[in-house]
């Protein structure tokens, strides 16, 4: 896997772009000790007060992985029966729940949708992601926490439904009814917070929070207070800390790991003329 690199106000930054195979196995990795906590809670060894925290914890690490592996470099991956087990292994908590591909395609359709300095719009059936970024915190907040029956209703409504959401559909039916059989509504119902919790604070910080220009007087890595900094990571693992500051970047360079994002900020912060193109994208 070769250096890429990328020309930034004349300076040529280069980068090497994470491997699908190495985030796909990462996923799985972190896949085992995920299904081992709500088994342990599903069990009754231990109770939804340490089940919430560490089911997040874990849970978040998958999602922000789960985004990094849409911008990989395809060229190196994984067997394809491992690679349909790593994209569709999830806790899985309402049948409607929205599949990899079906994630991938639109948010790749949103990445296209606007670029660095340009402003987003609200425009839900050319990206549907923007409902997420626009349209006030309350819509926002609302949209964040049902994000499952919001995307299914736009593929409903745009005739979009790929054939691995309906395979999920007719699958993990007869599993939550037999889920909720054997162990009780109670506890599927935890499951389903902890799930609905991780999701929405993905989708509203990742997606509004970070669009508000408040956020970008923290500055970019090097200059973002420390404390800040140490909560991001122990929450919400290695991937998210530069992301959440260099979100912009990543909207104009996609393919650069969030792992190395950083080396764009001596560059950046040099050259003041780079200020136009590094606004927040939907203001």
């Amino acid at each position: 896997m070769k250096n890429l690199s990328h020309t930034i106000a004349g300076e040529n930054v280069s980068f090497k772009p994470e491997s699908k195979k190495a985030i796909d196995i990462e996923i799985l990795i972190l896949t085992v000790p995920l299904f081992a906590i709500v088994a342990l809670f599903t069990l009754g060894y231990i109770g939804w007060f340490i089940f919430l925290p560490l089911f997040y914890m874990i849970a978040m690490r998958i999602f922000i992985a789960n985004h990094d592996r849409y911008h990989a470099d395809m060229g190196n991956r994984l067997p394809k029966f491992l690679e349909i087990i790593s994209e569709n292994l999830a806790v899985v908590v309402t049948p409607w729940d929205e599949t990899y591909n079906s994630i991938k395609r639109k948010h790749i359709i949103h990445h296209t949708s606007h670029h660095s300095g340009e402003t987003s719009k609200y425009d839900t059936k050319n990206d549907p992601h923007s409902v997420f970024e626009l349209g006030g915190f309350v819509k926002v907040f609302f949209s964040c926490l049902f994000y499952e029956e919001i995307q299914l209703f736009f593929d409903f409504r745009d005739l979009n439904l790929t054939r691995s959401r309906l395979y999920r559909l007719l699958f993990y039916v007869p599993l939550q009814f037999a889920f909720i059989y054997f162990f009780g509504l109670e506890k599927f119902l935890i499951v389903l917070l902890g799930m609905r919790i991780v999701g929405f604070t993905a989708w509203f910080v990742f997606s509004w929070v970070i669009h508000q220009p408040i956020i970008y007087k923290f500055g970019f890595s090097k200059t973002a207070p420390k404390l800040f900094k140490w909560s991001f990571l122990f929450l919400h693992g290695r991937r998210v800390t530069e992301g959440c500051f260099h979100h912009t970047t990543h909207h104009a360079w996609p393919s650069i790991p969030r792992n190395q994002l950083h080396k764009f900020d001596s560059v950046i912060l040099q050259h003041s003329d780079m200020a136009p193109d590094m606004r927040p994208i939907g203001h």
